[in-house]
């Protein structure tokens, strides 16, 4: 049986101490800390140490407090020395860094506003170095206003205000005074190009400015240099627009001539295609070769559609005649060798005029001030009204995909008279008005015909060169948007004295002379070229072929070898027509 202290007589009980220094076993290792257990031989955490005592314990909240406190003050009395030595500045009337117009430049007014004042008496602002005494010195700051022009270049205007302990404080402002607009160069009329032709540009700009064609921004290299490339000859000019930091702008435009084959050419009506015997003369006068194109009516004075056309407003107010078909004879005419011009009357248009009166869509029609139809011609439809517009490009469009060489408008005008008696829904009765939706309207065409490879020409009165206000005809506006200007300078339409011509019906030579070189006049600078209408009608005086040949021999002294005859009855006199084969 196994015997304990607890069984010996006199044993005493161990207190469960043991002397300092000992192990049952021996001496007890000398251990200062163990990092893994806690005192007592149990494990625990460290205690950080005590910040300000050196002992390790938690911050209390009382020394948390007294951190912010002393945080909180040193921020306080950075703040006051940063706000006692910070001056700030605004001002108006010039930026920074800009760059302004000579004219811009003797206007100047600047206001500059120092925060806070107490540099301010001591301060100081100059004007490229100089002393600007003719500052205003305001409660807060300065106003200066330019007594006149600055010279052109860079300048500087300084301000300089002391503050305590630190070194002043300098604002500058720095602007450049620009007296020179910005220099394009480039040719303003390129060499013709066919219709299908890829046109280049190329040309060079002011270094300092901005390029913009057609709207569209153009690239330049470090020279200013720039090159533009177009798959076709564009419609209209190519409008150039070049912009500095100054803020001047410069346009410029560059004209890009078609080639269009010569045009001798005689008008047919519609009604007269389909007769024979008019048919035929027009035919003998091709193959003698004395014409090569041939002007056919595609919608008339009346508002009659002469062909069978599919134009869905044209069939719903019966203006389609049909009294040719249009699509043969384009074939019939290019067997021959013959150029096709579609004419269409634009806003002179009974027709159109009364359906849509009798429908409600009063808008398409020109009124008076009493709001009743204008009537001029029988029916004048308003040249702003975006449907009349349309119906007539839509009749383009269709003659084009048929296969005509060319659309000529006409009466693309306002009809003569008063013009406070005209109103137009949608537009001003003004002549600068009525002007730009004639150009607008053109530009339209011409884009849309020059996508299908097709000319564009415009009919104009004989007196839209003189007195353009007249009807509306603008000739430096519209020969921007045509491929060539038809005139029409029939010597019976002009009454004694124009063009310092006595008796025009009895001169033609003279006053078709007189009219067409004041059309080249106009249109000068542009690349548009000339189709008179040439008279073949007696009106005043009997026209045979010695007035005819009078007329082309007009034309031909200004250099213009292009012409259409006009005859209501379509019967030509030709007999000094030398052919075209022949010259």
């Amino acid at each position: 049986m196994a015997t304990s202290l607890r069984d010996i007589p006199g044993a005493s009980r161990p207190s469960g101490r043991r002397p300092p220094g000992t192990w049952p076993d021996g001496p007890r290792p000398a251990v200062l800390f163990d990092p893994r257990q806690g005192l007592g031989g149990r494990r625990r955490a460290r205690r950080p140490l005590g910040i300000f005592d050196g002992r390790r314990r938690r911050l209390s909240p009382l020394d948390a407090l007294l951190v912010a406190g002393l945080v909180a003050v040193g921020l306080f009395i950075l703040h006051g020395m940063w706000s006692a030595t910070r001056v700030r500045v605004t001002s108006s009337g010039l930026r920074r860094h800009d760059a302004i117009t000579f004219a811009e430049a003797s206007k100047l007014d600047v206001t500059i506003k120092v925060h806070p004042r107490n540099g301010l008496p001591s301060s100081k602002l100059v004007l490229d170095g100089q002393p600007l005494t003719k500052a205003d010195r305001l409660r807060d700051g300065y106003e200066w206003k330019a007594d006149g022009p600055l010279t052109a270049g860079v300048h500087h205007l300084e301000l300089t205000v002391p503050r305590p302990v630190l070194s002043p404080s300098h604002f500058t402002w720095t602007f450049l005074v620009d007296a020179t607009p910005p220099t394009i160069t480039a040719p303003s009329i390129l060499p013709a190009h066919s219709m299908n032709e890829a046109v280049h540009v190329v040309g060079r700009v002011d270094t300092d400015a901005t390029l913009t064609a057609n709207g569209d921004p153009v690239e330049l290299d470090k020279h200013g240099r720039f090159s533009l490339a177009y798959a076709r000859p564009p419609a209209g000019p190519i409008t150039l627009v070049a912009r500095d930091a100054a803020g001047y702008v410069v346009k410029h435009e560059v004209f890009v001539p078609i080639t269009r084959p010569t045009v001798h050419g005689v008008h047919m009506s519609a009604i007269s295609w389909r007769d024979d015997a008019l048919r035929k003369g027009v035919f003998d006068l091709i193959d003698q070769g004395k014409i090569n194109a041939v002007e056919l009516d595609l919608k008339d004075e009346s508002g009659e559609v002469g062909y069978p056309s599919t134009v869905s407003l044209a069939r719903q107010i019966k203006s389609v005649k049909s009294y040719y078909d249009l699509r043969q004879a384009v074939q019939t005419l290019h067997k021959k060798g013959v150029r096709v011009i579609g004419r269409i009357v634009v806003f002179r248009d009974p027709i159109l005029a009364e359906q849509a009166w009798q429908a409600g869509d009063r808008d398409w029609v020109l009124q008076k001030p009493d709001g009743t139809p204008q009537g001029a011609y029988g029916g004048f439809t308003n040249m702003a009204s975006p449907a009349v517009r349309q119906y007539n490009l839509d009749i383009a469009a269709e003659a084009a995909n048929l296969g005509v060489d060319e659309i000529l408008w006409d009466y693309i005008r306002r009809p003569e008279g008063d013009l406070s008696q005209m109103v137009f829904k949608g537009m001003a009765s003004t002549d600068d008005a009525v002007e730009r939706q004639v150009a607008d309207f053109l530009g339209r065409g011409q884009q849309m015909l020059r996508a299908k490879g097709v000319f564009q020409g415009a009919s104009l009165f004989g007196i839209a060169a003189a007195r353009p206000k007249t009807i509306g005809q603008n000739v430096p506006d519209i020969a921007r948007h045509v491929d060539y200007i038809s005139p029409m300078v029939y010597p019976s339409l002009w009454v004694p004295g124009e063009y310092k011509v006595n008796d025009p019906v009895h001169m033609p030579f003279a006053i078709v002379v007189r009219a067409l070189e004041d059309f080249q006049a106009r249109a000068k600078g542009t690349s548009v070229t000339f189709t008179p209408w040439l008279q073949d009608f007696s009106l005043g005086a009997n026209y045979r072929d010695d007035e005819v040949s009078e007329q082309i021999r007009a034309a031909t002294s200004l250099g213009i070898h292009d012409w259409i005859l006009w005859s209501p009855r379509v019967t030509y006199h030709t007999a000094k027509i030398q052919p075209l084969t022949a010259r």
